[in-house]
């Protein structure tokens, strides 16, 4: 059984993200979606908030497993014996970064296989960070992250305030 893992922050999961997801499944017999922490973030939403949204967003599909993760990935992906690092693409600039991150992945495991899968370009713009920033804003953010996660989201949003 081959399984992929798609880590990020998915803070908060969109429908970018769920793009990717969805093509994982039809490549991978099982997807291990992994929440990261990024010592670089500071995230709006809490591990145990994303953890629902995700599993509100895939509740109903046994091929997907939700983890979390605090160290490297890459050792998160030894520890657990997997190999396979899928990584979405939006733009030049992602896969800028992606390439430099997958060059230090593979040095520390040299069997890791990393996978770009990108995105269509109708959601391309679409990004956590963007997301947050409508947020902030008060302005409607549903056309944007999974329709089973948004009202969790919302509810999340008003115990905020």
């Amino acid at each position: 059984m081959k399984t992929c893992v798609f880590a990020g922050t998915f803070d908060p999961v969109t429908i970018g993200h769920t793009e990717v997801i969805e093509r994982c499944l039809k490549l991978f017999d099982k997807v291990n979606i992994v929440i990261a922490d990024n010592p670089d973030k500071t995230p709006f939403f809490s591990t145990e908030d994303r953890i629902k949204f995700l599993s509100a967003t895939y509740k109903n599909c046994p091929k997907v497993e939700i983890s979390v993760c605090s160290g490297l990935l890459v050792d998160y992906m030894k520890k657990n014996g997997l190999t396979v690092n899928v990584r979405g693409i939006r733009n030049a600039e992602d896969y800028k970064y992606e390439n430099v991150m997958t060059c230090f992945n593979s040095e520390m495991y040299e069997d890791l296989i990393t996978v770009y899968i990108p995105t269509p370009l109708s959601i391309s713009h679409v990004s956590s960070s963007s997301i947050r920033k409508i947020i902030a804003i008060g302005a409607d953010f549903s056309a944007y992250v999974p329709k089973t996660a948004y009202p969790l989201m919302v509810e999340s949003i008003n115990k905020r305030k």
